[in-house]
């Protein structure tokens, strides 16, 4: 095991994500903390809270930066609690609420370019970040794995092993030029427990299987307990759905918690073809990890 990656316990919140489900049970790993005059608010987009020892990392912000904002305040939490905000990569479904964030922020060099989504069929959408002058004396840019706290760590640029897994839609402006984007910011963060590595994916532009795979190539654990998060398996994704299913088979991921961009096919045949790993998650869900408290 490398040094930093000693494991830790943790806890995960899912505090924005595209849907939010009361009374309805708990699954074996994922609590819902959600209830009737307690609301999590639900909005398209993604962010998860990591607490760990004395530290709160913020995994992206959502779109607006309301429903983060209320969810937060449901925790009992303010922005200022947050220790750091993490980008998984520069799309404003995952960064519309940074500005509300006081602290740290860490993102790749890539994240504040202006960015869009292409449809084949022409349509265009801005996915670009907000206005990077209001924080940007606060951002710190990072290509490489970076340790966020002992056994947490981003995983920097991931590796494009199975060029499979990734889509011809996205551009981004540098400069007057508009070019291909691979979202080489895309990152995941990975957190080492006793049960092996949770992997947490805002959207996995680079691919889910590309993500796990470069976690476990950083950390040298082999070990995958449960990856969460948008795996991106919608509209020209849900092509890759087969062969992403049988990946996670061979990786032998214990937990497979699908959420935001997964789609709603590829979450039904993620719970029918792996059962007992599949655990149902929306806004306002939380993850224990070595029995933290």
């Amino acid at each position: 095991m490398k040094n930093g990656w000693e494991p830790v316990s943790a806890a995960i919140t899912v505090l924005v994500d595209n849907t939010v489900m009361e009374l309805i049970p708990d699954g074996s790993l994922v609590s819902r903390l959600s209830r009737p005059q307690n609301s999590f608010l639900s909005e398209h987009g993604f962010s998860a809270l990591i607490e760990t020892g004395n530290k709160r990392i913020l995994v992206d912000t959502g779109a607006t930066g309301v429903a983060v904002a209320h969810n937060l305040k449901l925790l009992g939490l303010k922005p200022e609690d947050i220790d750091i905000v993490v980008l998984s990569h520069g799309h404003n479904d995952h960064s519309g609420g940074l500005s509300l964030f006081p602290g740290k922020i860490m993102a790749h060099p890539d994240a504040f370019f202006k960015r869009y989504l292409v449809t084949p069929a022409g349509a265009s959408f801005d996915l670009t970040c907000p206005d990077y002058g209001k924080f940007k004396d606060r951002v710190d840019f990072e290509k490489g794995p970076v340790m966020l706290a002992p056994g947490v760590w981003a995983t920097g640029e991931v590796e494009r092993t199975h060029k499979w897994e990734e889509l011809n839609l996205f551009r981004i402006q540098r400069k007057s030029a508009m070019e291909y984007d691979s979202i080489m910011d895309d990152q995941g963060i990975v957190i080492s427990s006793p049960e092996g590595l949770s992997i947490i994916a805002g959207c996995s532009h680079a691919g889910i299987i590309n993500t796990i795979e470069q976690a476990v190539k950083i950390s040298g654990i082999n070990e995958v307990y449960c990856v969460l998060g948008g795996f991106h398996l919608i509209g020209p994704g849900e092509n890759k759905i087969g062969r992403t299913i049988a990946e996670l088979k061979r990786l032998n991921v214990k937990k497979i918690i699908p959420v935001h961009c997964t789609g709603f096919e590829a979450i039904k045949r993620l719970s029918i073809e792996m059962p007992k790993e599949f655990e149902y998650a929306t806004a306002g869900c939380r993850i224990i990890l070595g029995g933290h408290s």
